[in-house]
């Protein structure tokens, strides 16, 4: 199994609501209040936050952008989106959890809703040829230019099927660019469930032979 650092990574969450939300029934002003909260909710300030409605009924967003906009928020009629990129270190993945913490705490989701979870990691081989030999593995022909592999995982401790996705890093040299799509019920313990995450990522990662470091405590 080839072990190796994670250089960046990402966490994304989509929770549709039960029915749509109308302009009036979403409140978003006492939401808007509610999530700059620096106690209670994810501490964003006023200006990170903006709205756009054009139409009296569903048609409007609220959309916010933070972290250094590698942070961002979408409130729609019939959804929600919570996303977080870019991050590098053991610290950032814990202000992630913590925000996502206070979101789900904030949010109060039904219990038969569902969140779709999409994580994403750049991680690095030593060189190129290192990262090319590993990847080759998932090549069954000549003419395949750039192998990559897909595919869904079922693993302990986690009700719902993974999609894993493997393939040549665009972004940082020397590295692959791996993808998990999973989905997970409102009715956790946040607290405990979410640090449950990078297990998920982990254990549905090394069916592929694939392995990573613990995350860095600092770049």
């Amino acid at each position: 199994m080839e072990v190796v650092p994670i250089d960046i990574f990402g966490v994304h969450v989509d929770v549709a609501f039960p029915a749509p939300l109308g302009f009036k029934q979403a409140d978003l002003e006492d939401f808007g209040a509610k999530v700059c909260d620096p106690a209670k909710g994810i501490g964003l300030r006023v200006e990170q936050i903006r709205l756009k409605k054009w139409d009296e009924l569903f048609g409007y967003e609220l959309s916010a952008q933070f972290f250094g906009e590698n942070g961002t928020l979408s409130r729609t009629a019939d959804r929600i989106k919570l996303g977080v990129r870019n991050a590098r270190t053991a610290g950032d993945w814990t202000i992630i959890q913590q925000t996502l913490q206070r979101f789900y705490a904030l949010m109060d989701f039904p219990e038969n809703t569902l969140t779709a979870l999409s994580t994403h990691v750049h991680a690095k081989f030593p060189t190129t040829e290192e990262r090319d030999g590993w990847l080759g593995h998932f090549s069954y022909s000549p003419l395949v230019g750039r192998p990559a592999t897909l595919g869904y995982v079922q693993i302990a401790d986690w009700e719902k099927e993974i999609r894993v996705l493997i393939e040549q890093s665009n972004a940082v040299p020397d590295s692959v660019f791996v993808m998990w799509d999973t989905q997970y019920a409102n009715m956790q313990d946040w607290e405990t469930f979410l640090m449950s995450i990078p297990t998920m990522m982990e254990n549905a990662v090394n069916i592929f032979d694939l392995g990573f470091e613990p995350l860095r405590e600092r770049v």
